[in-house]
Parts: C-alpha cells; sequence; structure tokens
C-alpha cells in the first residue's frame, strides 16, 4: 500500500534513508549521511510530498517530490531487488506528467534503475555537498496517440 507519510513516519524514514544511503554510497564517508540526518527530519522530509511504501503494516520504503523534482527514493536494504523501488516510481509518474531527479554518477545500480524507467541524462555536475559527480536525469510523459 502507498500513502501519504505522516509526521509520526518520519523518524523511521531517516532511519531507511540513512542506512540506505551508506549502501548505496559507499564512496562517501558514513558520517557525511549521519550529519545530515536531523536535517533531512526536519526540513527535507517534511517539505516534501512523501510517499510511503508499506509491506504488512510495515514501511519499507519512501519517495519524496518537490514539484516535479523527485528528492529522494529509499527502499529499506532489507526489502531491495524485489521491485519495490520501481512499483513506487510508477506511483510517482502517475502523479506527474514530468519528473527530474539528481542521482550521484558513482551509483551505477540507481543511474541503470532510472534509464530502465525512460529518464534520460541530461546534464553531468558537481554535487557541492560532497564534491562528487551527480548525474541530473528527467523523464516526461508520452502523450497518448490515438
Amino acid at each position: 500500500m502507498i500513502r501519504p507519510a505522516a509526521k509520526e513516519d518520519m523518524p523511521h524514514l531517516v532511519d531507511i534513508w540513512l542506512r540506505a544511503s551508506q549502501l548505496a554510497h559507499d564512496f562517501i564517508p558514513a558520517e557525511f549521511w549521519q550529519r545530515r540526518a536531523h536535517d533531512m527530519a526536519t526540513r527535507y522530509l517534511p517539505g516534501a510530498e512523501t510517499h510511503v511504501l508499506e509491506l504488512g503494516g510495515s514501511i519499507i520504503g519512501f519517495a519524496a517530490l518537490n514539484g516535479d523534482h523527485l528528492e529522494a527514493l529509499f527502499i529499506d536494504p532489507d526489502f531491495q531487488r524485489f521491485g519495490h523501488g520501481t512499483h513506487l516510481m510508477a506511483h510517482a509518474m502517475t502523479c506527474r506528467e514530468r519528473i527530474t531527479l539528481c542521482v550521484y554518477s558513482r551509483n551505477v545500480r540507481a543511474v541503470s534503475f532510472y534509464r530502465r524507467l525512460g529518464f534520460q541524462s541530461v546534464e553531468d555536475r558537481l554535487e557541492p555537498l560532497s564534491g562528487e559527480s551527480e548525474t541530473l536525469m528527467a523523464w516526461c510523459r508520452q502523450p497518448n496517440v490515438e
């Protein structure tokens, strides 16, 4: 089940974000993510349109949109590789005509995931907080052709 995030979900979402970030971005020191957990809980997630994915009554992932920009898509590491990220993205893609996102270029698994969903690379640039290269990607809904 996908539903809007509630305030009481924030600690669990930040826990998923932190564990999944450290796993997916092992090229960035764990302390980098730990230092950003408070801002994630108090600024970024509450300021976004956040959708949570529940399985068996437990939150296993979330997607956070800020307008047409996907700020975050994270699945609990224990539940990755079962299609849950694809399910969450399909939901987000039904809510928007266009979505942009930024992904660390060295996170090859995520770049490939978004390409499979139809996202195109727009620009490679430097992410200032980490100093890592990131790729701006975009997706647009195809118009219905009759």
